[in-house]
């Protein structure tokens, strides 16, 4: 018998949750589960097409003055076995009308570390009001780490079965090496050492910390590029590009944008740069290590945890100065990389697809 989830997000568009959850969609398919996906923002997101595309549905839903009578009458209509609500504290009031909607397994997903910093007296009462919500209405509460549920849940919710972590899986590819990737592409010497970040540009990515740290190496080296993908913030790039030429390395830092397709990219990289301030379980950082390339990324609790398992993610106190984020890439530049022994760690790790779809199949039984 087929299942009906779905799920809550604000748009569709190019995100880790939005990408992650879209990954296990054909693998839940073949156990009999079927996906839709409903946004609350109301608008279209780029991953939209691709989802009709591969057989489901997204619904529009804004959060208005008509949302509880259109979420209502979404729920009445196409009678879902799940809803399964990725919005943070606000998953309470998607699972409390969910309840009076008559859904029958509900499921709440933490992904993220970082709240509101200082939140005034207001917003403590609502957050307190939400995770009422949330515990009265959930028949799970999961997070893509431990840290991630630290973060929100001020009690132990580890003595709750209701708490799951589900770490989000990938699935591995096996990108062809080119010998002359850089060259072709973008006429990077084949002599210059590749340092990529991917990531969009939002103050959580630390993009100017980011091209601070290459400045910093520039000093002393002559023999590398740093390499930007991701969705771009106009302001940020600008920012990043006065940098640059302040220091004298602009000619050294290509902007690539947002790419459907990342992994190729990865793999024809020497390390992954990653000081981002604050993560769930950060997605690049996984993606990179699924190929065997080395990353550097801020000592943040996501990291840590995947560190514990996958030897090629290093991590270092964004405390830290410049100068001794430099020393790091230096140390991890001149090392000898065996990429297939990193690709064997990340084959035995929690964070293969198949273990995140076999774990979330468990929450809608």
């Amino acid at each position: 018998m087929t299942k009906k989830v779905l799920h809550v997000f604000g748009i569709m568009n190019r995100g880790g949750a939005e990408l992650r959850t879209l990954s296990t969609l054909e693998k839940m398919r073949k156990l009999g589960v079927e996906y839709e996906f409903l946004v609350l923002s109301g608008q279209k997101g780029v991953l939209d097409q691709e989802i009709t595309e591969r057989g489901s549905k997204v619904h529009y839903c804004p959060l208005s003055l008509t949302f509880f009578f259109q979420f209502m009458s979404i729920l009445k209509a196409e009678k879902y076995d799940v809803v399964h609500s990725h919005v943070s504290l606000v998953s309470g009031v998607i699972l409390f009308i969910s309840w009076l909607g008559g859904i029958k397994r509900r499921v709440a997903h933490f992904r993220s570390t970082h709240d509101v910093e200082n939140p005034s007296v207001l917003r403590r009462i609502r957050d307190k009001l939400l995770r009422r919500l949330l515990l009265t209405f959930s028949h799970y509460i999961a997070g893509v780490c431990e840290a991630t549920l630290d973060a929100f849940w001020h009690v132990d919710w580890r003595a709750d079965s209701r708490f799951k972590v589900i770490y989000n899986g990938f699935e591995q590819h096996n990108v062809v090496h080119r010998e002359n990737f850089w060259q072709d592409d973008l006429g990077i010497s084949a002599d210059n050492k590749i340092i990529i970040n991917v990531s969009r540009m939002h103050e959580q990515k630390n993009h100017p910390r980011l091209v601070e740290i290459f400045c910093e190496y520039c000093q002393k080296n002559n023999d590398a590029v740093l390499v930007l993908v991701g969705k771009e913030d106009p302001e940020i790039k600008q920012q990043l590009q006065r940098m640059s030429a302040l220091n004298n390395v602009d000619e050294r830092i290509f902007y690539l944008g947002e790419k459907a397709q990342v992994l190729p990219f990865m793999k024809h990289a020497d390390i992954m740069l990653f000081p981002s301030k604050w993560e769930g379980l950060p997605g690049a950082v996984l993606e990179a290590a699924s190929l065997g390339v080395p990353v550097l990324a801020s000592d943040i609790p996501g990291v840590l945890e995947i560190a514990q398992q996958l030897d090629v993610v290093h991590y270092f106190p964004l405390a830290q100065s410049d100068q001794s984020w430099a020393q790091q890439v230096t140390q991890l530049l001149s090392q000898p990389v065996d990429h297939e022994v990193g690709r064997q760690t990340f084959k035995s790790s929690m964070f293969q697809l198949d273990n995140n779809v076999k774990q979330l199949h468990a929450l809608y039984a």
